[in-house]
């Protein structure tokens, strides 16, 4: 039975690594992994943000099928997850850091946890200690008002996490390991170490910063900023953060060498990020939209039985993750909307296959929407119930920068791609289940029940740059976030 090491960074989009043709940031150990491993070169997240697409990870099921659409939702604890099924083979399952869950199951089939997770593992956002400053950054509207050269959460966090991935893989364990390092970069505060921040600052691209596009009704009133200063600084921020991510993660990947090598046993190590991050594209931060940077993500395999310098080109998801490391185990593969990429990566051809990943969104205009993704082949499919007029098609061959809907060029495929999306469950059947979790937290969130064992918290000393960047025009905050929480209120048994 193999060791395996899965590293998983937050926030990451696929496009920013050297290997994957950007020629400005630094990412040797994923190039190396790449070099010496199988890339999957247009994998695609399952939902882009966070909870969702963790637990999509770990269920095997897309958002509408788990029920989990939204960052205050949960799996329910009787949900078989990859976790079990590893466990159930007689592996160690370990949580190092972050996987985001939320409520007092922090586990999912993880047996145990070594380092805790930055956010709030409750419903309720507890508020900040007397005397602590509120450290601000991590939504998308208050990214573009603290960004600079400095400390924060995110690297003191991350930090964290790896010395307790060195410590513990310093250690022998009896038992086949499976082992997570859940990193939090490259996700924002754009805030990064002075010497990275500096060297990326007069190298970072603008492209296609100045030029917002065309905006789907969809994501109206959504915060867009295009002042240069702003994009440019964010930019060097993210691209230091990415070059940081890369240099945890060599140390981990070492660390998990020498212990293949103490023990004699065979590993393999796995790369993978929850989602992308728009970073100033068409003026979006953050994530929560279908465009290739925030949900094309990261996905590389290296190790014991995985050929070296093998690309799959054609779409996989991070729902393949589970299968793909029980069929590395030789555990139970648990039915669901992902498949193992063991044969794609040993030469099957599954260049037909379509890969879907989902948004449920809240409106600014009020009301939800549930949108769909679909790549096939060159082709992605856009798609948001009420909004079925302003589907969108894109050929990522000739237009890569997905700034040409070619829907009427090629109703053919158009009608293929929304078929396709016709087979999961409907906005009203997604909606029967989402209206039952958001009377349960209208309770739950008033529930102080934050358990400070499972919870990190930052020393007290890190501060925001005092000379950070910050957008010009007032800050209101994101758009959904007012009403998700009106709705909650309002909610009636």
């Amino acid at each position: 039975m193999k060791d395996i090491l899965l590293y998983m960074s937050d926030q990451h989009s696929y496009r920013l690594q050297s290997n994957a043709g950007d020629r400005v940031v630094r990412t040797p150990m994923m190039d190396y992994l790449v070099k010496n491993g199988a890339v999957m070169t247009a994998a695609q997240t399952a939902c882009p943000l966070c909870v969702p697409a963790r637990a999509a990870m770990i269920s095997g099921q897309l958002p509408s099928n788990n029920g989990v659409l939204f960052n205050f939702n949960s799996i329910s604890s009787d949900k078989a997850t990859f976790l079990h099924s590893l466990s159930a083979s007689g592996y160690e399952t370990v949580l190092c850091g972050r996987m985001h869950f939320v409520g007092p199951d922090q586990r999912h089939g993880y047996e145990r946890r070594i380092a805790g997770d930055r956010t709030p593992v409750f419903h309720n956002n507890p508020p900040p200690r007397p005397g602590e400053e509120r450290y601000i950054g991590f939504d998308e509207n208050s990214s573009v008002y603290c960004i600079g050269a400095g400390n924060s959460p995110v690297l003191e966090y991350d930090k964290y996490v790896t010395q307790r991935a060195l410590e513990y893989l310093s250690q022998d364990h009896d038992r086949p390991q499976f082992l997570t390092v859940g990193v939090y970069g490259p996700h924002f505060p754009y805030v990064a170490s002075r010497e990275l921040y500096d060297y990326y600052m007069d190298k970072v691209p603008l492209d296609g910063a100045s030029d917002p596009g065309f905006e789907h009704p969809a994501l109206a009133g959504k915060m867009r900023e295009t002042d240069p200063q702003v994009v440019r600084a964010a930019r060097a921020a993210y691209y230091a953060l990415t070059e940081t991510v890369d240099r945890n993660m060599s140390a981990v990947y070492e660390a998990f060498q020498a212990y293949l090598k103490r023990t004699g046993h065979e590993g393999v190590f796995i790369y993978v990020s929850d989602h992308g991050d728009m970073n100033g594209d068409r003026g979006y931060f953050g994530k929560q939209v279908f465009y290739d940077p925030s949900v094309h993500i990261p996905f590389i395999i290296q190790g014991d039985g995985i050929p070296a310098g093998v690309r799959v080109d054609s779409p996989v998801s991070l729902l393949d993750v589970g299968p793909t490391v029980c069929d590395l185990a030789g555990a139970e593969i648990i039915p669901g909307d992902g498949r193992s990429i063991l044969p794609q990566i040993m030469g099957e051809d599954a260049s037909d296959r379509m890969v879907v990943s989902e948004q449920y969104t809240y409106l600014a205009s009020g009301g939800t929407s549930l949108g769909r993704m679909v790549r096939w082949r060159q082709w992605k499919f856009i798609t948001y119930s009420g909004f079925e007029g302003e589907d969108m098609l894109f050929d990522l061959a000739s237009d890569p920068g997905e700034r040409k809907n070619v829907i009427t060029d090629h109703p053919d495929i158009a009608e293929r791609l929304r078929a396709e999306t016709e087979k999961y469950r409907t906005y009203d059947q997604v909606m029967e289940h989402e209206r039952w979790v958001v009377k349960q937290l209208r309770v739950l969130m008033k529930c102080p029940f934050e358990d400070e064992k499972e919870h990190w918290q930052c020393p007290p000393e890190v501060k925001m740059p005092e000379d950070r960047v910050s957008r010009k025009e007032p800050f209101k905050p994101t758009a959904w976030a007012p009403l998700m929480r009106k709705t909650i209120n309002e909610a009636k048994w």
